[in-house]
C-alpha cells in the first residue's frame, strides 16, 4: 500500500510540484476569499451592469481595473464571483468525493470478501445503477431531495452532495471488489480465518488496509470530475443556485456561473472562459497527481 505520501519520489517530480502548488493555491484563495475579493460579489449594481474587461476600451462602457473581468447582467463583479465559486467547488469535491469512496468501498468489500449470492446481489444493484446515464441520474437524485428539504444555501449543498455521490462510487466499487476478491485468496487471510478472526476483523485489518491504495487514487482521480459534472449541471440550470428557490444571494458556483453566463456570451465570454480554464487547471493538476500515485502503487506490488 501508498505510504502517507512519497515524498522522495515526488521532490524529483516537477508535474507533482506543479499539481501541489496548483491545489494549495486553490485552497488558499478559497479560504480567502473574503479578503481577497475585491467587491461583494452578491452586491447588484445595475448602473455598473455589462463592464468590459479592463483592458478593453470600448465606448459607451470602456473597462476599469476596477473590475479587473468586468461585471455581469446585474452589475455584479466577475472576479469576486469566480473567487467564492473556488469555495464551492472545493467543499463539493472535498465532501462528495469522500462520500462516495465510503459507499464504494464498503459494498466492494462486502461483495468481495462474501462472495456468493450477496456478492451476486450487491454486483447486480451495481450493474443497474452503472446503466443508467450519470448526469440523468443525478439530475433526478438531486430534484428528488431537493423537493423534500428546505430551500436553503446549505440543503441545495447537501442535495448536490447526495447528488453526486450516489453517481460516482460505482467504479471504485467495481474496483475494490476484485481487489479484495485477489487478496481473499492470499495466505495471511487464510490463517486469520483458521484463527477464528471475525469477517469485521478481516476486512477492517487486513483487507482495507491492502486497498487503500486503490482508494486514494481513485479519490484523486475523480475530484476534477465532481468539479466538472457540477458545472455541467449548473450550465442547464441545476446548480446549488437554482436549490435556494431561485435566489443567487446565499452561495456561488462555478456551475451558476457558467448558467448566468449563457446570456453574456457574446458581451463578455470570458464568465465562461474563465470558469473553464479553472476546471482545466484543477483537472490536469490531479489527473498528474493521480498518474504519480498509481505508478507508485504499481512499483510498490511488483
Amino acid at each position: 500500500m501508498i505510504k502517507f505520501f512519497p515524498w522522495r519520489q515526488a521532490f524529483h517530480k516537477k508535474t507533482v510540484w506543479f499539481s501541489l502548488v496548483v491545489m494549495l493555491s486553490l485552497i488558499v484563495v478559497a479560504m480567502l476569499a473574503p479578503w481577497i475579493s475585491p467587491h461583494d460579489p452578491f452586491r447588484w449594481e445595475i448602473t455598473r451592469s455589462r463592464i468590459p474587461p479592463m483592458w478593453v476600451q470600448d465606448p459607451p462602457k470602456p473597462g476599469t481595473a476596477e473590475y479587473p473581468l468586468g461585471t455581469d447582467q446585474f452589475g455584479r463583479d466577475i472576479l469576486s464571483r469566480l473567487i467564492y465559486g473556488t469555495r464551492t467547488a472545493i467543499f463539493l469535491a472535498l465532501t462528495a468525493v469522500p462520500l462516495a469512496a465510503l459507499i464504494g468501498t464498503l459494498i466492494g468489500l462486502v461483495a468481495g470478501y462474501a462472495g456468493g449470492w450477496l456478492d451476486s446481489l450487491l454486483t447486480l444493484f451495481t450493474d443497474m445503477i452503472q446503466s443508467i446515464p450519470g448526469i440523468m441520474f443525478m439530475v433526478v437524485i438531486v430534484l428528488i431531495f431537493r423537493s423534500m428539504l428546505s430551500p436553503t444555501w446549505f440543503h441545495g449543498l447537501i442535495t448536490l452532495i447526495i447528488g453526486f455521490a450516489a453517481v460516482s462510487w460505482v467504479s471504485l466499487a467495481r474496483l475494490i471488489r476484485i481487489n479484495t476478491r485477489m487478496i481473499k485468496s492470499q495466505l495471511f487471510i487464510e490463517a486469520a480465518i483458521s484463527i477464528g478472526s471475525s469477517p469485521w476483523h478481516i476486512i477492517t485489518r487486513h483487507l482495507l488496509p491492502n486497498v487503500m491504495h486503490v482508494i486514494i487514487v481513485w479519490i484523486i482521480n475523480n475530484i476534477p470530475a465532481v468539479i466538472l459534472l457540477e458545472a455541467t449541471i449548473g450550465y442547464i440550470g441545476i446548480s446549488v443556485t437554482s436549490a435556494v428557490g431561485g435566489s443567487e444571494f446565499s452561495v456561488i458556483s462555478w456551475g451558476g456561473l457558467f448558467f448566468s453566463g449563457r446570456s453574456m456570451l457574446s458581451h463578455n465570454p470570458l464568465m465562461l472562459i474563465i470558469p473553464s480554464l479553472g476546471i482545466l487547471l484543477i483537472s490536469m493538476s490531479f489527473i498528474l497527481l493521480g498518474d504519480f500515485l498509481s505508478g507508485i502503487s504499481r512499483q510498490e506490488a511488483e
